[in-house]
């Protein structure tokens, strides 16, 4: 039941046939009217208001779910209604009563095909036939594809071809029999011999594919959660209004007419209940509502049955079995009233309480709320604590959500939400006061006059907030005033702690930075000046071998190489700032370029690395580089070893030396270590150091990496050894 693909074309032709729908409904009424039928004991006016209400509610859905099978389903039985019933009826009415008076069609006198033009006898026909899918469609395909569109699995599509096999052969049957009959009434067909097999065949397929219908709605309401449990929750409520009018026939051996007049009246508004709660159940609006409808249905259920049933009994039961007579009627009627009038609201407190429990499950009392309060005051101020206060609130009063708010600086923060649902965002103070929250009941906690926090509650329309559920919450914000000073303490202490790392952050950063505008500066300025005094120099020195003063040749050839040995120490000094070689191609290439230059052997083995934020590779390079200097100045070592590599979304590296080593236990670390350490903690990471006299020295540090770090990987082939 999906014959678009298309959700654009789909949306045109489902607004363009509810369009047609409700002028065919509407021009069928009122040429009813104008034929002169009678509205009163005709289904006329089921018919308008039933394709109106099939035609509103797709119009709402089909702009939605325009692809929906489930949707089309009630499109197409909205066709058939509108068009086949109301508006072939409203022809019929209308051309019998040009053809055989108003009177045959306001008393409703019988008539048969021999007295019709040709076209109201197949008019007729489409009448008989018509229905049949505009139900059927209802109760089978709307039901087999909720709410998405498709079969719960494949093994069910043998129920939809029950269904449309049943309204073929069922419609064809009905056909046929129509023509045949001699008495043109609609809705006299009377199907015999094989004709009559086929429809019964038909119709038990129908029937079939209808209760599988419904086998597969509870079959997904076993497998579903959430929101797909909500909104089959609205098709049972809607089917249970419909249904519940068919009950008024259990007094019909009381009075029939009237139970024929009142059927003919609820269902006028039972068919477009059904019709909204499908449409809120496909659209998903205000699902959570409905465990709340439920509830008070039943409420209303058990007191209409408690008034049916006490009529029933004092004035049919014992009317009928004691006395007779109007005046003893009279009286029981009165008795009747008197025990409805006396029973009714104690019943309704407790059909009340039975529907919450039924439907909302255990609900806490007051007491159990402030004893469990009490029990987690006791660890005030953690997060799980108000954490499981907003969960006892919730239990107490049915809340969705319940949120406990914390003040912080200018801001009212979701400190904790009930359940599982999502925090809403920060709210402003007004004038350092609680701001409008768009909840159901908001209650400020203060202590010495100043705002803490808040504690609100979010509730359906239909369900405000009881005076239980003020009281209740009145009563626990009267203690949380020393829990959410404690939480405010920490959240502070937890801000206070993130600006401090973002400064030291800040700091590294702008030691970094400086370094690069030095290492720039050095290469820019004093490094190529000198290189062109070493040109100047060379040029004059050549000039004076060729004049043949060689004592100025000798003195200007000492100092050009004294001049290059400046250009040396200023590209070492340029280098030890921050590396060009660390920017330009990462940590492998520096590093061993800076283990080539080392005095001491460096061995070092980096495998499986990748380009890092510079941030990262700074940090990295820097320590590793203090850790080599330490073992040049201070260990008295013969040889250094190096790894570094990617372990488990962490930067990790190893520096060993063979010095003389020190007692790392209860001696206090240096600058350069402090230093390492710190570079390494803003970025997450952590040092170690195992050092023991006379054996060496290993500094270990690790930094977490991720992702968004990482770029395109460069990977040593082996360990490069200096």
């Amino acid at each position: 039941m999906r014959p678009f693909r298309d959700p654009d074309l789909a949306r045109r032709v489902g607004l363009s046939l509810t369009v047609l729908s409700a002028i065919a409904a509407v021009a069928g009424f009122a040429l009813f009217v104008a034929g002169g039928g009678r509205l009163t004991g005709s289904w006329m006016l089921h018919n308008l208001v039933g394709s109106l209400a099939v035609a509103l509610a797709f119009a709402a859905m089909v702009r939605r779910k325009p692809t929906n099978g489930a949707v089309w389903a009630l499109g197409w039985s909205m066709v058939f209604q509108a068009v086949g019933q109301a508006l072939v009826l409203g022809l019929i009415a209308y051309g019998v009563s040009n053809e055989l008076g108003r009177e045959v069609v306001r008393d409703a006198r019988p008539y048969t095909f021999d007295d019709l033009p040709t076209w109201l006898g197949w008019l007729h026909t489409a009448a008989d036939v018509t229905w049949i899918p505009a139900v059927a469609l209802l109760v089978t395909f709307a039901l087999l594809l909720f709410p998405d569109g498709h079969p719960p699995s494949r093994r069910w599509r043998p129920v939809s071809v029950s269904a449309a096999a049943g309204i073929i052969v069922t419609s064809a049957a009905f056909a046929v029999a129509s023509r045949r009959s001699g008495d043109a009434a609609v809705g006299s067909v009377d199907a015999e011999g094989a004709l009559g097999v086929i429809a019964g065949l038909g119709g038990v397929s129908i029937v079939v594919a209808a209760v599988l219908s419904v086998a597969s709605l509870v079959v997904r309401y076993r497998r579903s959660s959430g929101v797909e449990r909500r909104q089959i929750r609205w098709i049972a409520v809607g089917g249970a209004v419909f249904a519940s009018s068919t009950l008024v026939w259990a007094w019909a051996a009381v009075d029939l007419e009237l139970v024929e007049r009142v059927f003919w009246v609820v269902s006028l508004i039972t068919f477009p209940v059904l019709l909204a709660c499908y449409a809120v159940a496909i659209l998903r609006y205000r699902l959570y509502d409905i465990d709340v409808v439920i509830s008070r249905s039943l409420v209303i259920a058990v007191l209409a049955a408690f008034i049916g049933g006490v009529y029933v009994t004092v004035v049919v039961g014992i009317g009928q079995l004691v006395w007779r007579g109007e005046q003893s009627q009279l009286g029981l009627q009165v008795v009747a009233t008197a025990i409805v009038a006396v029973a009714f609201q104690p019943l309704r407190v407790r059909a009340r309480r039975f529907a919450d429990r039924l439907v909302l499950g255990h609900r806490a009392t007051p007491y159990e709320v402030l004893s469990g309060f009490s029990r987690q005051a006791a660890n005030a101020g953690d997060d799980a604590t108000l954490q499981r206060i907003a969960d006892l609130l919730a239990d107490g009063t049915g809340a969705l959500p319940a949120t406990v708010w914390l003040r912080v600086g200018g801001q009212l923060r979701p400190a904790a939400v009930s359940g599982s649902l999502a925090e809403p965002p920060p709210v402003a103070l007004r004038d350092g006061d609680l701001p409008d929250l768009e909840v159901s009941l908001a209650v400020p906690v203060r202590h010495d006059g100043e705002l803490l926090g808040a504690v609100t509650l979010s509730k359906p329309r239909s369900e405000p907030p009881s005076d239980q559920d003020e009281e209740l919450t009145t009563r626990l914000v009267s203690g949380l005033a020393l829990v959410l000073r404690n939480a405010r303490l920490t959240a502070e202490l937890q801000e206070r702690l993130r600006d401090l790392e973002a400064s030291r952050q800040r700091i590294v950063h702008a030691q970094d930075d400086a370094r690069r505008k030095i290492e720039r500066d050095l290469r820019a300025g004093a490094q190529r000046q000198l290189a062109d005094l070493q040109r100047r120099l060379a040029e004059v020195r050549a000039q004076a071998a060729e004049a043949g003063a060689e004592r100025t040749a000798a003195l200007l050839e000492q100092l050009v190489g004294e001049v290059d040995d400046a250009v040396a120490t200023v590209r070492d000094l340029a280098q030890g700032i921050y590396p060009p070689l660390l920017e330009d191609e990462g940590l492998g290439p520096a590093l061993a370029e800076r283990a080539r230059r080392s005095p001491l052997p460096v061995t070092l083995h980096a495998s499986g690395l990748g380009r890092y934020g510079r941030e990262i590779e700074g940090a990295v390079y820097f320590c590793i580089l203090e850790a080599l200097q330490n073992a040049v100045r201070y260990a008295e070592a013969t040889s250094v070893h190096v790894r570094l590599e990617p372990q488990d979304g962490r930067l990790s590296f190893d520096v060993t030396d063979d010095g003389v080593g020190f007692e790392s236990v209860g001696t206090s670390q240096g600058s350069g270590l402090r230093g390492m350490a710190d570079r390494l903690d803003t970025l997450g990471g952590d040092l170690e150091i195992h050092s023991t006299r006379g054996v060496g020295t290993r500094i270990c540090g690790r930094v977490p990496v991720s992702t968004s770090h990482a770029g395109t990987a460069s990977v040593e082939p082996a360990p490069v050894e200096v």
